[in-house]
């Protein structure tokens, strides 16, 4: 039987661009583990993917995955819009070229490598697992833009 793994994430950023942070916390059976990291100058939005990224790239290919995430952006475009966009050349409705394309790139990959149910998951509402992801990935982007003053 294949492995279930359960996956919250979150990005941060402080500006938009500015200094990001991204978080995973992972689940299977009794043990949870975490993931983050943080990125110089990015987007929140690039910071949610990237989340997704780096925790499907973490686990056993063929895994049983629940990734639950509070980026809308993230859950509609892996449930609805990824495939549409690839299939458009990867622009959006209006014809223009669609922001992140290689993190949707990306995204597809791993999803093939795995059966994942996506479910967004509202934020800042409670939800304990969610709310320990954003502040882990919050704390990758702060301790980023400190590094950026004292490097300044």
């Amino acid at each position: 039987m294949r492995k279930h793994i359960h996956i919250v994430t979150d990005g941060s950023a402080i500006g938009n661009p500015g200094p990001g942070g991204w978080a995973a916390i992972l689940s299977s059976g009794r043990s949870r583990w975490h993931i983050s990291g943080a990125v110089q100058r990015t987007t929140a939005s690039e910071m949610e993917l990237t989340a997704a990224i780096e925790a499907l790239k973490s686990i056993e290919i063929g895994s049983r995955v629940t990734l639950c995430s509070d980026s809308e952006y993230l859950i509609r475009g892996m449930r609805h819009l990824a495939e549409h966009w690839r299939s458009q050349g990867w622009r959006n409705s209006r014809g223009q070229l669609l922001r992140d394309t290689a993190l949707w790139q990306d995204l597809l990959l791993l999803r093939a490598r795995h059966t994942i149910d996506w479910r967004w998951v509202q934020g800042h509402n409670g939800h304990p697992i969610q709310t320990q992801a954003d502040a882990l990935a919050y704390t990758e982007a702060r301790r980023q833009w400190v590094a950026l003053r004292l490097a300044a």
